[in-house]
């Protein structure tokens, strides 16, 4: 059997591609691990697309609509929580022009209430509204499911050993139990997509992870998501009242050592920082536990992701990688680029930020850029 399309990588990016593509394509999704296990299911949940692409109106706009009308179906839900910025009296401009984009709104920091400490730099605040969280296994395990019922296959425990290409195409892929072919071959695999496709293919995906902790913060009902850019980090509290807060972390080798995943850049933020941020937190405040996700996540030159059927590379293949951590509150509108590529249908969104030959490099010998530098 030839399928229309085969996805390899049942993170986010392969789940939300095969659920756009299951209505009329014969889909197949093949998976080394359990599907949904990798990278994505690490992640924290905030479905922030209006901050984390904030040039992008149009494609943040639509990964929100995604979810608000995905709530309900399967075991997932959508809760509604405020994004809160404080703004430094130096960001003051930034923050305004920001504050221009609909949605968004600047305030006095007073007006948050007990949100930040009063000693905290701040003299305004950013709020967005359009944002929310969710259990992310229940995303997964929602978008897994609503595709096998509209007819994607599964093949999880299977090890893609290659991209076959056939007179400049993409044709099939190469398992570990045999070939199968494809119209379109689309690969998202994270960290791992650049050494699958290594000959066919360079792309400039290095590895990086978020490091995140819990801290047993006494929490209201409805705690704004927040973060702060100039430390790489964000925060929102859980269901169970505690705060959640991450860092992003580079690191050299790969795989990397114990000390080098973890790295002190976290405990150093929670110890130095933050209870200068927030009004919930101060030197009392205890962390509960740390998690570091042991499977590295991917960033590029710019830390936005590649979603493109590149040039360079051969006909009928198409990327998905390298979203820095920001892929799963882009979902819906990852698998609408994903489909749009396969079908060469048109995108209800600019796909420019995302091709590879925006690039200059296509080693991973390049500095790494934290997500927040992309901002307005």
């Amino acid at each position: 059997m030839t399928y229309d399309t085969v996805i390899v990588g049942s993170g986010i990016a392969g789940l939300s591609a095969a659920y756009r593509l299951a209505p009329d394509h014969d889909v197949l999704v093949v998976d080394r691990a359990g599907i949904g296990e990798g990278t994505s299911s690490r992640a924290s949940g905030v479905l922030t697309a209006p901050v984390d692409y904030p040039d992008q109106p149009e494609w943040a706009a639509h990964a929100t609509e995604f979810f608000r009308d995905l709530d309900g179906t399967g075991t997932f839900d959508w809760i509604d929580r405020e994004y809160v910025r404080g703004v430094r009296p130096d960001d003051r401009d930034n923050a305004e022009e920001s504050a221009a984009v609909d949605g968004i709104e600047i305030v006095d920091v007073e007006e948050c209430g007990d949100v930040f400490d009063d000693n905290a730099p701040y003299d305004r605040a950013l709020v967005w509204e359009d944002c929310g969280y969710c259990d992310v296994d229940d995303l997964l395990a929602t978008l897994y499911s609503e595709a096998s019922r509209r007819g994607v296959e599964f093949r999880p425990d299977t090890t893609v050993t290659s991209v076959r290409v056939t007179d400049g195409a993409a044709t099939a892929v190469k398992t570990e139990y045999g070939t199968v072919e494809a119209d379109t071959v689309v690969v998202a695999v994270g960290s791992t997509t650049r050494n699958l496709l290594a000959d066919v293919l360079e792309l400039p995906i290095r590895t990086f992870t978020w490091n995140v902790a819990y801290l047993d913060a006494d929490l209201d009902d409805g705690y704004p998501m927040g973060g702060d850019p100039n430390y790489g980090a964000y925060w929102r509290g859980t269901d169970d009242e505690q705060l959640l807060v991450g860092v992003e972390h580079c690191y050299e080798s790969e795989p990397p050592s114990e000390e080098e995943a973890f790295g002190d850049r976290l405990d150093a933020f929670i110890r130095d920082e933050l209870g200068g941020l927030l009004a919930a937190v101060d030197a009392e405040t205890d962390v509960v536990r740390y998690e570091v996700c042991p499977m590295a996540d991917a960033t590029t030159p710019d830390a936005k992701g590649i979603i493109d059927a590149p040039k360079e590379g051969p006909d009928d293949l198409v990327v998905a990688a390298g979203f820095h951590g920001a892929g799963v509150m882009a979902a819906g509108s990852i698998g609408t680029a994903i489909r749009s590529l396969a079908t060469v249908e048109e995108a209800p969104f600019d796909l420019e930020p995302f091709r590879l030959d925006r690039f200059d490099v296509r080693g991973t010998d390049f500095e790494f850029a934290s997500m927040f530098a992309t901002e307005n």
